[in-house]
């Protein structure tokens, strides 16, 4: 059974940048999370928030994907931190002892919140057309 593919919405808070992640954070959904991230970074972001609570299944290589935005964060000076999961997603930290390791925070959602267009392309800069278009 196929799950929902994962759908990417960023917002600007005043002190902070926001990435909305729903559905699977799987290798489908990777180089769009990655390249999501790295246009917030690019356009100045200081903080970033990742809020997983909308994301039902996280495998081995959404797993790397948030630790490589994580460390690009560290990288350019961005402080990183994220929500808590809600099933699979939760227990997958817990059993890897990650939950201990990462900077996990409350979403905040009492903040206003501008959207923010992000452009659909790979980690490399190139546009990426297909089905796993941002919102």
């Amino acid at each position: 059974m196929e799950g929902e593919p994962l759908e990417i919405r960023a917002y600007e808070e005043p002190d902070r940048y926001v990435l909305v992640l729903t559905g699977e954070l799987d290798l489908a959904g990777v180089s769009p999370f990655e390249a999501a991230a790295e246009q917030l970074i690019e356009m100045g972001a200081r903080k970033l928030l990742v809020e997983i609570t909308g994301v039902d299944f996280i495998d081995s290589s959404g797993v790397r994907a948030i630790l490589s935005v994580k460390a690009a964060c560290a990288r350019r000076g961005v402080e990183f931190s994220m929500t808590h999961g809600s099933g699979q997603a939760e227990r997958l930290f817990e059993l890897t002892r990650l939950v201990e390791r990462l900077p996990f925070r409350k979403s905040g959602r009492t903040r206003p919140r501008r959207p923010v267009e992000l452009q659909p392309r790979s980690r490399t800069g190139r546009d990426e057309p297909g089905p796993q278009a941002l919102a």
